[in-house]
């Protein structure tokens, strides 16, 4: 993988993140003429597809993306979201437990496969797993927060302008 083709790449996630479709799609494009075997561009070029509601081709993708990278998680659980889509719950629920083996406790797969379950109406098992996706994003959340110095900079400041806030409001309350 060149430096060029992750620095299109993220530029692409950026667009993609923005719904900006278009621009997120040619990025990718660029990353695949650069690096065929970029498992990541094809499994977000067929993120693009889904959202365009074209689930033959953002199937293919990720197809795609599992053959180029059987490990990548995310692959699965996108191919998961295009089964269930087209009401093949036992293909989804598989796709969602191979997403989960490869990365326990990921939360979107949790929680995918939690709402699969509801559908079904195994509610209580459905109720489960999206309290588990829910805790498994706060974690993630706080060791990102932790792992990045720029966030944890962020969080402390944000902590003390409330500390602020409060002390005034308290200031004037009591006056």
């Amino acid at each position: 993988m060149t430096a060029r083709a992750e620095e299109l790449y993220n530029e692409a996630l950026f667009h993609l993140e923005k719904w900006e479709l278009d621009q997120a799609e040619e990025l990718l494009r660029q990353v695949l003429d650069e690096d065929p075997q970029h498992a990541r561009a094809m499994n977000k070029l067929g993120v693009i597809f889904a959202r365009r509601n074209d689930l033959r081709q953002a199937e293919l993708c990720f197809n795609e993306a599992i053959a180029l990278d059987p490990h990548l998680a995310s692959a699965h659980s996108n191919l998961g979201n295009i089964y269930a889509e087209r009401g093949w719950r036992d293909r989804a629920q598989a796709a969602y437990e191979q997403a989960l083996l490869l990365d326990p406790g990921n939360p979107t797969a949790t929680h995918n496969l939690g709402v699969l379950y509801r559908k079904s109406g195994d509610i209580a098992k459905g109720v489960s797993l999206l309290k588990e996706a829910n805790r498994a994003q706060r974690r993630r959340l706080r060791s990102e927060v932790q792992s990045n110095p720029r966030t944890r900079r962020t969080v402390r400041i944000g902590w003390i302008v409330i500390a602020i806030i409060a002390l005034v409001l308290l200031y004037f309350v009591n006056r």
